[in-house]
Order: C-alpha cells, then sequence, then structure tokens
C-alpha cells in the first residue's frame, strides 16, 4: 500500500527484508516560527538596480575592497550573493543608492513528521494505491496519453539529492539529463551555464555535480511524484512519464540557504522544468525567494510548495515560501486517507490552496541492504503531500504542454473533491483529484496559453532593505502592506475627480509641510542645546517585535521613553511601522516606528504612542542611573 498503514503480511516482510530501525517522530514547534529569524552569518542577498548586474553590481562590489566578496551571481536576475566581513561594509550596502534591496541568508529546513521502519518493496501479490482516500490514480492512467504520444514533463525536485542508483529511477530512465554536458567534454562546461558537468543536475552544498542523497528525504519526494503516474513498486519498473531534475541545496541535516534554493530555482527555470516542487521552508519573508517564484511564473513554470508541519494557520504565521502570492504557487495541505486534516499539517482558508494525502506515505529511500527494486519507507508530512501534487501537475502539463502555469495551477485547483472537513482550511475546500485533473486536462489541449499580469508586492512583508526606498514593486518603507495604492490608475472608483484632485494636492503639499516641520524642530533642539527630548539609559530588556505576523526577540540596548535602540539582523525595514512589547511585566503593545543609527551601526525604534503605565514602567527602571550621552 502506498499512503496507508500496511497489512500484516507486509509488515512481515518489512521485517524480515531489513533491519527495523525505531520510529522517529520530529515536529517542529509552533514557537520555532515565531522566533528570531536564523540566517547565515555574515552572508546577504543583494539587488542592484541596474539591469546590467555584472557591469554595475560587480563594480560596486570590487570597490569596497577585500570587506565584501561575491559568492553567486544569480543569471538571469539582478541578485547577487555576497560575504560581508564587517558591519561598516554592511551599512555602506543598505546606504548605496544603487541597491534595491540587502536581506540576510535565511536558513530553511526540511521537517518529516513521522518516518517509520526501513523496509523492502511489496511483491506482485501486494495491491497497489497511491492513498486509500478517492483520488483516483489508477483510474487516470487509463486516460493519460499513451507512452509513445506524450513528452516527459521535466520536474525540479530541490531538495536534499537524488540516490540515482535506486533502481526505480535507474530503471525507469525517469532521471533528467543534460544533454550538452552528456555529449561533451569532462571538465569542461559545455552548455556555459556556469555549472561544470552538471550531467543530472547539480549540488549547491558542496557546489558539484554530485547529488547524492544523504538525508532520504529527496529521494521520497521524488519516488512519490513518480508514484502518480505508474506504479513505482512494479518490477521491473515501467518507463516513467516524468524526467526528474534533482537540485540539492539542503545538507544532510535538512538544512540549506536561501542563496541555495534561489540559485536551484534559476537553475530548474533555465534548463527547461515545467514544474518545480519546494517541500521545505521557513518563517522569514525573503524578497530574493519572492523574485526567483516571479521569474519561473513569467516562464511558465509551476512551483508547488509544502504549507509546514506546525499545525499553524498560515493566514495568520505565515510560512515561506509557501505564502507567496505568485500565480504559479500551490501551497499544499496534507490530507489523511479519511481526508482530514493530517494533525500536523499547517492551513489557511487563503494562504493555503488544496488538500493532498500526506499520513503514512510509503516511498524511495536510498539503500543498499533492500532487495529489488530498492528501498522504501515510510514518511508523513507536508513534504509528502506537497510532490503527489507536483506529480500531478507534471501530468496535466504532459497532457497540454502549451498551457501556462497559471491555467495548470487552475486545472489542478478546479478538479477537487469537495470535503466539508477541508472548508476553511484550503482555499478551495477540497482535496486533488488526479482523474478530474486529467480529463480537464485532456479538454485544453487546445487551449491558448495565458497568464495574467503579476506584479509583486514586496511590501507585504519584513526585510531588510537599502536606504531608499523607491524600488520597483514595494510601497514605500511601511512595510507589510501598510502602505495603499491611493489612486486608480483608471480614473473610476467611487468619490469621483474632486476627492482624487484634494488627495494629490495633498501629496504634492506634503513635502512643504514635512520641511516646515522639521525648520520648527530644528529650532526647538536648537534651544534645548541639541539635546534629545528624552533622557536614554544603558538597559538590556527583553522584549518582542510583531512584524507582518512574525514574533521575533530582541534584547535592548537603551531606553528612553521615546524609543529603543538593539542589536541584530533582524529583517526590518527603515521607516517601518511595527508592534513592540516589553516582555518584563508589561502586557501592553507599543506602535513604533523603525530608524537605522548608521554611526552606532543599530535598529532603533521611535515610539508612536505609549501609555502612562508604560512610562511609569520605564521610570522605575531607569530611577538613579545617569543618562547616557
Amino acid at each position: 500500500m502506498f499512503g496507508s498503514i500496511p497489512d500484516t503480511s507486509y509488515m512481515s516482510k518489512m521485517y524480515y527484508g531489513c533491519i527495523a530501525l525505531l520510529t522517529l517522530f520530529i515536529t517542529l514547534p509552533v514557537a520555532a516560527q515565531l522566533s528570531s529569524p536564523q540566517a547565515v552569518s555574515g552572508e546577504y542577498i543583494v539587488k542592484f538596480k541596474n539591469k546590467s548586474i555584472v557591469s554595475s553590481g560587480l563594480k560596486i562590489v570590487n570597490k569596497m575592497g577585500p570587506s565584501v566578496s561575491v559568492k553567486t551571481v544569480f543569471a538571469g536576475s539582478q541578485m547577487m550573493h555576497v560575504k560581508v566581513n564587517s558591519e561598516s561594509a554592511r551599512d555602506a550596502l543598505y546606504a548605496n543608492p544603487e541597491v534595491e534591496f540587502v536581506e540576510p541568508n535565511y536558513i530553511l529546513s526540511v521537517n518529516p513528521v513521522d518516518v517509520s521502519a526501513l523496509g523492502s518493496p511489496p511483491d506482485s501479490s501486494d495491491s497497489y494505491s497511491q492513498s486509500s482516500s478517492n483520488v483516483q490514480v489508477k483510474d487516470s492512467w487509463a486516460i493519460q496519453k499513451p507512452y509513445d504520444q506524450g513528452s516527459k514533463t521535466v520536474v525540479a525536485v530541490i531538495d536534499t539529492g537524488l540516490d540515482r542508483t535506486h533502481l526505480l529511477f535507474k530503471d525507469s530512465g525517469s532521471i533528467w539529463e543534460n544533454t550538452a554536458e552528456k555529449n561533451g567534454l569532462p571538465g569542461i562546461d559545455d552548455d556555459g551555464n556556469g555549472y561544470v558537468d552538471d550531467i543530472n543536475g547539480w549540488n549547491f552544498v558542496t557546489n558539484s555535480p554530485n547529488m547524492n542523497d544523504d538525508n532520504d528525504h529527496g529521494t521520497h519526494v521524488s519516488g512519490i511524484i513518480l508514484g502518480v503516474g505508474q506504479d513505482v513498486f512494479a518490477f521491473p519498473v515501467r518507463e516513467s512519464k516524468i524526467k526528474i531534475m534533482p537540485l540539492k541545496f539542503l545538507d544532510s541535516t535538512g538544512a540549506g540557504s536561501t542563496s541555495a534554493a534561489v540559485s536551484a530555482i534559476y537553475y530548474a527555470v533555465n534548463k527547461g522544468a515545467k514544474v518545480i516542487n519546494n517541500s521545505w521552508g521557513g518563517p522569514s519573508y525573503s524578497q530574493s525567494l519572492h523574485e526567483a517564484y516571479t521569474y519561473a511564473y513569467n516562464r511558465g513554470v509551476v512551483i508547488v510548495s509544502a504549507s509546514g508541519n506546525s499545525n499553524t494557520n498560515n493566514d495568520l504565521t505565515a510560512m515561506y515560501p509557501a505564502n507567496l502570492d505568485s500565480p504559479n504557487n500551490i501551497s499544499v495541505l496534507a490530507t489523511s486517507d479519511s481526508d482530514r486534516k493530517a494533525s500536523f499539517s499547517n492551513y489557511g482558508a487563503t494562504t493555503v490552496n488544496v488538500g493532498a494525502p500526506g499520513v503514512a506515505i510509503l516511498s524511495s529511500v536510498p539503500g543498499t541492504g533492500c532487495l529489488a527494486p530498492g528501498c522504501f519507507q515510510m514518511m508523513s508530512g507536508t513534504s509528502m503531500a506537497a510532490p503527489f501534487v507536483t506529480g500531478l501537475a507534471a501530468l496535466v502539463a504532459r497532457e497540454a504542454p502549451q498551457l501556462s502555469a497559471y491555467q495548470i495551477r487552475s486545472i489542478v485547483m478546479g478538479s477537487v473533491d469537495a470535503v466539508a472537513l477541508l472548508s476553511g482550511k484550503v482555499s478551495v475546500g477540497g482535496r486533488v483529484n488526479v482523474y478530474k485533473a486529467i480529463v480537464s486536462a485532456k479538454a485544453q489541449v487546445s487551449a491558448v496559453a495565458w497568464s495574467p499580469t503579476y506584479s509583486p508586492d514586496y511590501s507585504k512583508a519584513s526585510r531588510s532593505t537599502a536606504s531608499d526606498s523607491s524600488n520597483t514593486g514595494s510601497a514605500s518603507a511601511g512595510g507589510c502592506g501598510l502602505v495603499k495604492v491611493l489612486i486608480d490608475s483608471s480614473g473610476g472608483g467611487k468619490g469621483g475627480g474632486f476627492g482624487d484632485f484634494t488627495l494629490v494636492l495633498s501629496m504634492l503639499l506634503l513635502p512643504l509641510v514635512i520641511a516646515a516641520n522639521l525648520r520648527v524642530r530644528t529650532k526647538q533642539l536648537a534651544a534645548a542645546g541639541n539635546r534629545r527630548f528624552f533622557d536614554r539609559y544603558d538597559i538590556s530588556k527583553k522584549a518582542v517585535l510583531q512584524v507582518c505576523g512574525q514574533l521575533i526577540n530582541i534584547t535592548t540596548e537603551d531606553v528612553s521613553l521615546g524609543g529603543v535602540s538593539f542589536k541584530g539582523d533582524a529583517a526590518l525595514t527603515k521607516g517601518q511601522i511595527i508592534k513592540f512589547q516589553f516582555t518584563e511585566n508589561s502586557a501592553e503593545q507599543i506602535e513604533a516606528e523603525v530608524v537605522w543609527c548608521s554611526k552606532k551601526r543599530e535598529f532603533g525604534l521611535k515610539f508612536l504612542n505609549i501609555t502612562e503605565n508604560i512610562k511609569l514602567e520605564i521610570q522605575s527602571w531607569t530611577r538613579g542611573l545617569l543618562p547616557t550621552n
């Protein structure tokens, strides 16, 4: 059985076929999504405003000397991954007017929830089904294009790698090949893409063509993808309908960096993948990852993302890249055989799209102690649900290869079985149905490709940005959607012309008002001997920032009645409005504006509202202390 608990006879085969391992139960606590984002120390992803990144971006970095070094230039983008050796160099990047944004190189990871004992595959006497839920996998095989009529859809599995020696992939001919490198010379970048001898894919961890899976996760995911289109337990296994492009960016622990994930997405798109599977994630919004998803969308590539395994609502507590709103992204919830939401699965009525089987899924894993066609293992998680949808999207693309990523996504999401238990948990209120999706795809074989225009709103979540907020596609420094579009470019809408005229006039006069206010404030400061309005004290206090649904823990450097300052790589934007709360005693939140001090190289918060209770609390901490300069 695939996707359900095996029967007693099969359990005995698993016991005698291989060494029984203890069941592992790995969960990601809810608090992990709310803690301070983790990032690779000293590494950043930078986007330059000039589209000629080689001539302009590299020139800017080279002028900064040895304090900044380039690790990766993302082909097809205006971004690069850099190593920064000093805080002053980092500040210089923030302040450079040619830089659109700077963000930490966040760490991403996988976490299957349940891993069973290793076992040998079933023999011919065992029945096969993708899941006990009525997803109609086998029913769809009878109506799919014959093997000699349909091209093989290339699916990039961005994960922990692939066991290319596993007979499931080796005998089915399902491993993607880069013909230019295969037929080229060893040690030569024959296709000129910057990767030498990338015959079957690439390892972005070791920067080599060796994508061997040292974690099991990527091989398991790849087997699930193949299993949507064929019986992966048959021996000998049949030729595949899908080509797997293994791209390793996660190490043996299942962790990897955003820069490696972005590199893998660009590689997959540029080398012809039609569908990408991303069974990993993290709590940190990344504009560079958002840019990569947008790049894929504009080139017709579908991306399937696991929603996460914390049993949390992604509408309230975001998980990325699952929460990215690009029209090619399918975010997947894990369901049980009874079509219930898996107990561990994240959900979201607006941010998670569909349900798919993700409990007790049996699939391929690396190993040498099992009989042909190799070792298999059970795992549970949204990491298992996502590749089911990926395999389905690949088969839809095989039936109608001319369709856009948006159209393929629409077919997958529009062909579900409505499930009352999933209402309010996923946007379509149902679990995918393979047969229905293939029927819908066959009806679209003559349809013209079409995609809606997508302009990503990079202001929807927190991040570190450059000093200038005029970058295309982002709404000033307010962030988190706080800055709204004020005028409809069509001139329509309620209110009519006078309201728009008044609004435009107000906007034109705003700089004059600000300038006048600054002059008054300057005179006030001068009269006060250029002293601060509030005395500042060197006090370390624990506090929490609420930024776009995330909770970030900080420790203050100093405190005053007007605000606080703190050090760290918190993903914040100068001018952004956030919520602040001391964790000691006070239960009240303060609205604050983010400021950046280049001289002290630290973030600060200017309190916009502060209650009398909090004032008294701060005064009690500072009583008897001498203020700092």
